[in-house]
């Protein structure tokens, strides 16, 4: 092929910067820990597919403007006494929306109603589910 420029230069014509900006931390990390071709180039394409996935989630994070974002694990149970820690787990599964439940959430002023269904929206978004 030539060199380590070239080779990040046809990466690049083949839409995979991240891998191609990666390159060089992967090269030293196979000769460190003795990758195959194989593993190296596979290593390589998850790094890829992976800055694609979390590029795609923000994106979408901001195009539904929710009015505040925080994930999930950072929401308070304690402020929002009715509902279990088991209640939650189950809610974080999204086996509701797989099933197609209609899922309403009530709560008076000041219990957080809004960012857990701000939540919820942002976690099946990140399972490639898209909510109204």
């Amino acid at each position: 092929m030539g060199s380590m420029a070239q080779l990040k230069t046809t990466m690049h014509e083949l839409q995979l910067p991240t891998a191609a900006d990666a390159l060089n931390e992967f090269l030293m990390k196979a000769e460190e820990k003795q990758w195959t071709n194989q593993e190296l180039l596979g290593r390589l394409l998850t790094h890829e597919l992976n800055s694609r996935e979390h590029k795609r989630l923000e994106k979408h994070l901001k195009l539904a403007s929710f009015p505040e974002y925080s994930p999930l694990e950072s929401f308070d149970l304690s402020e929002q006494p009715s509902l279990s820690q088991r209640q939650f787990n189950q809610l974080k599964e999204l086996h509701w929306l797989e099933q197609a439940y209609n899922l309403i959430i009530l709560g008076p002023p000041g219990v957080n109603v809004v960012n857990l269904i701000c939540n919820k929206k942002g976690m099946a978004k990140s399972k490639k589910y898209f909510l109204k």
